[in-house]
């Protein structure tokens, strides 16, 4: 007995060892799982308040007449669209599940904006207008009447939003949705029954159907776009992913559509796109739920601006940013002879946790990014100073290129200044001596916007 006393008890030790192991695993797997069903419903729920904002607000745009004080209204509706779009993206759903939904949000949102900045210059709203207003209401209300069916199947219990990161996870596994996307696929179906929206604004379909300028031209193969995707983002964690091809992008910009996963399992992910022509990132969204803030927004710029640098996007200017959820969107444009050039855009999100970018976006970029000839200004920054009222307190003066909403561009003098209490951006064209746009300054508590 003594023989194998030593050896039993030492099996006995390490199967103890094991099982308080395989304990704490099971205990970190429930508590991490738990945190980011907690994650996914916040998301779930914000997405059905912002959309019954919009409908709201789209109902309202049907009475209004068109006069200034109406652009609250509109811009209202652009940033309530763009926070249904981001807790849309948060959701564990891939992007042919929701890929109608979220574009719906994008032009919503961009045409609302566009016409608070035309009715601010004076502009008078069309017949043609309201009709898309109308229709853009229609879609609120049915996106709205969908997601409260949503809801009350999560309510009573016949459907929880933990299903969809599994779902999420069969989806990657067979290509195709399974059963806890149904709704959300149901629901994108249901929207490209509505019509697409055409008007003379950014993301207007003419403007979509525009060649991509930034791109190079060597062909991309998939292999390429795996090893391409996993050593572009940014990833501070020893964690070990595998990059997977998991679809094709035939939009705008054509490419592959890209997945990073943990070896050893998990819910995070990391998305992206990388086009078929340049082997360029597009775009990469990473799912990790972010903590307590412990980096300022100074120092998430200047990292988001180290990440460019290092990823080849030389000579960035930061032109504004935005705080949301323990992020900080990071608009960059470049800067050549002096001259930001604001149709070639990039956008940057930091975590403020600790700091790591956790969002990419350089469509604007590889849209609009050209060799310019930049010409040198028929009218002086005096004279260019000289457009905007005298009253005006003027803060600074700098050479840009603007886009404007029917795709072109204008070499303008930015000149910000001061009345009233109230900060606008005038562009006086440094050709003409015309004025092309005036914007309003709106400073929040998470960042500046414009109008």
């Amino acid at each position: 007995m003594k023989k194998w006393g030593l050896p039993a008890l030492i099996g006995v030790l390490i199967l103890t060892a094991a099982g308080v192991w395989g304990f704490k695993e099971y205990r970190d797997r429930i508590l991490l799982e738990t945190y980011m069903n907690n994650r996914y419903q916040m998301s779930f729920y914000n997405l059905i308040s912002r959309v019954q904002s919009m409908e709201v607000l789209l109902a309202k745009t049907l009475a209004v007449s068109g006069q200034p004080d109406d652009t609250l209204i509109f811009s209202e509706i652009w940033l309530q669209s763009e926070g249904a779009r981001e807790s849309l993206t948060q959701l564990p759903l891939t992007s042919n599940v929701v890929a109608r939904t979220a574009k719906f949000l994008t032009q919503a949102g961009d045409f609302a904006r566009v016409k608070a900045r035309e009715i601010n210059n004076g502009e008078i709203m069309s017949e043609e207008d309201y009709r898309t207003l109308n229709t853009l209401y229609r879609q609120a209300e049915q996106l709205n009447k969908e997601l409260h069916t949503m809801e009350v199947k999560v309510a009573d219990g016949r459907l929880s939003v933990s299903e969809l990161a599994r779902a999420g996870r069969e989806e990657l596994k067979k290509g195709s949705p399974t059963a806890g996307a149904v709704d959300f696929q149901s629901i994108d179906r249901d929207m490209q029954g509505f019509p697409t929206l055409i008007y003379d604004g950014p993301f207007s379909d003419h403007l979509d159907r525009a060649q991509p300028a930034g791109l190079k031209d060597e062909p991309t193969g998939a292999d390429e776009a795996r090893n391409i995707l996993r050593l572009f983002v940014d990833i501070k964690e020893d964690i070990d992913y595998r990059a997977q091809v998991t679809g094709r992008i035939r939009e705008k910009i054509p490419g592959y559509q890209v997945e990073l996963l943990p070896r050893r399992g998990g819910d995070r992910r990391i998305s992206g796109s990388v086009s078929e022509k340049g082997g360029h990132v597009v775009w990469y969204l990473d799912s990790r739920a972010v903590g307590a803030p412990r980096v300022t927004v100074e120092q998430a710029i200047a990292r988001a601006k180290q990440f460019l640098d290092s990823r080849g996007y030389k000579n960035m200017v930061n032109i504004y940013h935005q705080v949301q959820n323990g992020f900080v969107i990071i608009n960059f444009a470049p800067e050549e002879k002096g001259v930001i050039l604001y149709p070639d855009q990039v956008k940057v999100n930091v975590a403020l946790d600790n700091g790591q970018v956790v969002g990419f976006d350089a469509r604007g970029y590889l849209m609009a990014h050209k060799q310019r000839d930049i010409p040198t200004p028929k009218i002086s920054a005096d004279r260019a100073r000289s457009k905007v009222n005298p009253r005006m307190e003027v803060i600074s003066t700098r050479l840009v290129i603007i886009p404007t909403d029917s795709g072109q561009e204008r070499f303008s003098y930015e000149v910000t200044g001061r009345i009233n209490g109230e900060t606008f951006l005038v562009y006086v064209n440094a050709m003409t001596g015309k004025t092309d746009q005036v914007l309003k300054l709106i400073q929040t508590p998470n960042g500046t916007l414009t109008m």
